[in-house]
């Protein structure tokens, strides 16, 4: 929960906002934490990668992977996932 709150506080989330319904509000707020909780998932996925965890290692996966998370990251830092087009 700190996690989605610090986030949010960063990159401006929507479902701050007094004004904001709460119908609204709850979907930014999910929206949200399926990222934080996207982000948990690539960063332990290549922490594994990484650790030789897996034996059979994709260095192609292994970067597609990484562009995702660094791509993901840099919408949160931004506010670039409560536009509406990165909700989809």
């Amino acid at each position: 929960m700190r996690e989605v709150e610090k986030a949010a506080a960063k990159s401006g989330a929507p479902f701050l906002a007094a004004s904001a319904p709460l119908a609204e509000a709850r979907v930014r707020w999910s929206q949200g934490f399926a990222a934080l909780t996207r982000l948990a998932g690539l960063d332990a996925a290549l922490a594994s990668a990484k650790s030789g965890a897996d034996t059979a290692f994709d260095a192609s996966a292994f970067s597609r992977l990484k562009s995702e998370r660094d791509a993901l990251r840099r919408a949160i830092k931004t506010g670039a996932i409560w536009d509406d087009a990165a909700a989809s």
